[in-house]
């Protein structure tokens, strides 16, 4: 789902960010969308068989 120049500008804004115009939006656009496409991996990684690395100190 593409987030709005008005939505990027309010977070922006909400974290006391720079200000940044719509074309300078345009210019980070790309690196987003391809951190939402690796989250988006992360999310639907099925680590059901994996071990936990927690549980491996505990015959100490």
């Amino acid at each position: 789902m593409p987030i709005t120049n008005e939505t990027l500008k309010a977070m922006i804004r909400d974290y006391n960010g720079l200000e940044l115009s719509d074309e300078e939006l345009e210019l980070v656009r790309p690196e987003l969308e391809n951190y939402f496409a690796e989250l988006k991996k992360l999310e639907d990684l099925d680590l059901s068989d994996a071990f936990s690395g927690r549980l491996m100190n505990l015959s100490d």
